[in-house]
This record gives C-alpha cells, structure tokens and sequence, in this order.
C-alpha cells in the first residue's frame, strides 16, 4: 500500500493495466511473434552452400547418463557412418567426431530456445496447442524419452516411445524413423527440449529434422486440377477424386484457416505390361530386366503412361555347390538352384537330392528358355566331434571363439555356457556361433567355465559335457 500512497485516483487506474502486462509477461521476449521454425531445431544444419560450416553444434549440447549432468558440445560426425539415413538439411552429432563407443549409456540431447508472450492471433504460448514442434527423430539406438521443460512427453505420444524397433544404422533397421508433434508443456520465454536416447557400442548418433509432414499453402478458395492418379495434399489430407471439399487447417503462428478446395481430376492413360524374355532375346528394346517407363503426351494435358516390366530369365546352369565329400554317418543334400524341372539319375524330379552314400550324381534342369545338366563325383570320410579345452578371446583371428569342430551337420543343437556360480553366460541353437568369452557385452575373467551340449546327427541324439579354459 505504501508504493501508491503519493499518487491520486486517476494515476492509479492507469497504472493498474501495466503492471498486469508486465507481470504476465515478465519472463518472455518480445511481446507478439512468431516461435522459432522447425529447422532451427535440426540437427547439424546445413548452410545454403551445401556445407555445415562448423565441426560443432551450436545449438545442441548432451549430457551422459543423467539429465542433470553437464551438458557439453555436440560434435557433427562428418562423415556419418555408412548406411545412416542421409537428410537434406542435417546431420549426424554425436559426444565426439567419430562417435565411438564402448559400454552402454543413456545420452541426453539439449537444445534451448525463447518464445514470444503471445502470437499473431494473440494466443499464449503458455497454453497447450499454441506452439507444436514436429520432428523427425532418428538415434543409434533408440528414442527413449522426450522432455520439455523437464516433463516427459511420452504420454502426450501415443506409446510411440521409446522407440522399438531399436534404429541401427549398420543393421536391418536402417529405415527407422520417430516422428513426433510436440505441442505440451511449452511456455513464454525460456524453453528447454532434452531427447533421450540409449545407445550400446559401437556408436552413438542421433538426427533431427523438420517433419516431413506440413501443411501446404493455405488459402480460404483453392481451385486445383490434378491427372488421374497424382493426389493432391491439402494440410494432413489427400485428395485424389474430382469434388469439393472443405477443411480447417492450424498453421504454424495457430491460426486456424478455412479452406474450400474444388478439384478436378482429368483422366489419364495407365497401360501396364507385364513380359517375360528368355536371355539373348529383346520386348520394344528393352534386353535387359526392369521396370521401363514410357510417357505419351495426350491433348488434356495429362501424359499417357506405359509401364513395362520385364523379366528377363537367364538359361538355366544348375550349381551343385563345391563339396565333394561328406563325413561317414551323415548326409549331403545337393540343391541345384529355382528351375521349372528336375531330374536326376535314379529318375526323381524333386528339387533337391540327399546323398548318403558315395558315387556320381547328376542332374538336369529347365525352365521356360531351355535345359542344362550338371554332374558332381562325392566321395566320404571319417570325421570327429570334439570341444576345444581352451580358447583366446583376444581378436587376433586365432582361437577367437569356443565352439564345436565337426564337420557334421548337426540337428537340434543345443551349447550353453555357465560360470562357476551357475549363472548362464551363452547360448545358441546355432553350430557355427561360438561364445566369445563376454557377457552382456562385458568381457569375462580368465579361468574355467562349465559347457552343455545336446545334438542329433543322421544316425544318433547326444549329449556332451565339460569344461573349457578361457585365457586372456
């Protein structure tokens, strides 16, 4: 009450308001604008010369394993690993220039950005909707949890994180992609956005992009024409049918718009041509296997298209493989390749052959062009199943693994490998893998583990144990 002692009834009034706004807003700058675009949020960006224009990040920082942890630079991984998906407009970071790894982390990206008070349409950015990030996520591993301003978005996502299948760029999951709108928990003035990622060795890495799904541009009247089978999009629709049609589209400052779209969809021409050539033979020029497409102009402007796929089949050259023995007791199966017959030399017509005794065997094959035959002389040995009583986990391609030595083919195989706890280190169903002395990716100490086998060849089941030596 003392502030406003000296003043007189009017002065007050006037004063009140202000001081309304600059409590509301004392912590944002400036008062009305529009929040940052999604490519400030990207990645490594890349400049308009093609270039990243710095070793570093500088915008990002990470932290290791806690989120409270110091942050420190990003570092751009020029070049990313092989077989990485590769964006337009950023790149790779990761703790280090290479992003080399060995033991399992969780790593915490930063990135810190302002909003306005308010923006055009006058809407507070401290309200949920007014200001939603779309993102395309990719890590080495996996998109485990998102924060803003420190609360986890994963529930506010649909279940979509953490992410599963785990993205790697040297393995089968190579096409993963974690794509996210982000529209909770935001505030006028200072905001924070951590991405949580787990990662294992080899290498950690993590990707950001502006989503590839925007609106197009809006207007309150569209009128469009397409061609049969082009689709228009219209904000998160596709239209691909003569009509009308309207729509309420959010644009980015949080503007809702009315569209009305009338389209057209003039017709085209699609002819598809589905031909199969015997090799040395051409279909309209065309000598070699593909898909070939040809584009007529038509009167309506839309093209008329003809799609060609060819298959061209190679005469057939049955392979019998390069073994020409096999161990006494069991079997070898010759597999000659994908043909339309078979016939070997007792008169079977199966696609494959199980050899169980030694001698010559032939066989010929057709398909749709030709026939071609193929012999092979197999002859029998005798042949052992033994365990190594030591092995040298070291990496110099000597002793490496502890596995089976057998060239039997063996069935229903079944190693596992224990401390001297109990505790099981390994297993496989696998003859060819060996264990190689680690757990959990922690290598183990030197001393003796106790190993079980069971496997069945052509002629018996058995069961085979011990205990093997492993020397560091």
């Amino acid at each position: 009450m003392q502030l406003f002692q000296h003043f007189d009834l009017p002065k007050l009034f006037l004063l009140l308001p202000f001081f309304g706004v600059c409590s509301s807003y004392s912590q944002c700058s400036p008062q009305v604008g529009l929040p940052p675009s999604n490519s400030f949020f990207a990645t490594g960006p890349i400049s308009s010369d093609g270039t990243s224009g710095s070793s570093t990040d500088q915008n990002w920082t990470v932290a290791v394993d806690s989120i409270n942890g110091t942050y420190n630079t990003a570092y751009i991984m020029v070049p990313s690993p092989a077989g990485y998906y590769q964006a337009l407009g950023s790149q790779w970071i990761s703790t280090s220039p290479s992003g080399n790894q060995s033991q399992n982390h969780n790593y915490f990206f930063k990135i810190d950005f302002n909003l306005p008070c308010t923006n055009p349409c006058g809407k507070n950015f401290n309200n949920n909707g007014t200001f939603c990030l779309s993102l395309d996520l990719f890590a080495d591993n996996s998109i485990y949890e998102i924060y803003v301003n420190g609360v986890a978005q994963s529930p506010n996502l649909g279940g979509i994180i953490p992410a599963y299948p785990l993205y790697n760029g040297m393995a089968e999951y190579a096409s993963g992609i974690t794509t996210v709108s982000l529209c909770n928990n935001w505030k006028a003035g200072p905001n924070t956005l951590i991405i949580e990622v787990t990662s294992s060795p080899p290498v950690i890495g993590f990707l950001a992009q502006p989503s590839s799904v925007v609106p197009q541009n809006i207007s309150n009247f569209l009128v469009a024409t397409i061609c049969q089978g082009q689709v228009y999009q219209l904000g998160n629709q596709s239209f691909s049918k003569t009509g009308y049609f309207i729509d309420t589209i959010s644009q980015t400052p949080g503007c809702d718009s009315m569209v009305e779209l009338n389209l057209t969809v003039k017709p085209s021409s699609l002819t598809t041509i589905n031909q199969s050539v015997c090799q040395g033979q051409s279909y309209l020029g065309h000598n070699i296997s593909g898909t070939y497409l040809d584009t007529f102009p038509a009167s309506n402007g839309c093209d008329s298209i003809r799609i060609i796929n060819l298959d061209v089949q190679a005469n057939p050259n049955p392979d019998l493989g390069n073994i020409t023995n096999f161990c006494i007791g069991d079997s070898l199966v010759l597999s000659p390749g994908q043909f339309s017959s078979y016939l070997w030399q007792d008169g079977s017509t199966q696609d494959h052959f199980v050899v169980k005794t030694p001698g010559t065997y032939n066989v010929t094959v057709s398909n749709a062009c030709s026939s071609a035959s193929k012999s092979v002389t197999i002859t029998s040995k005798k042949c052992f199943i033994n365990f190594p009583n030591a092995f040298t986990p070291n990496n110099d391609g000597k002793n490496d693994f502890f596995l089976v030595l057998t060239q039997f083919q063996l069935q229903d195989y079944d190693l596992s490998i224990f401390n001297r706890w109990g505790q099981k280190l390994f297993e496989t169903r696998d003859q060819y893998k060996g264990w190689d002395g680690t757990f959990n990716g922690i290598a183990q100490d030197t001393g003796a583990y106790v190993w079980y086998c069971s496997f069945k060849n052509s002629t018996s089941t058995s069961f085979m144990k011990g205990t093997v030596i492993l020397v560091r």
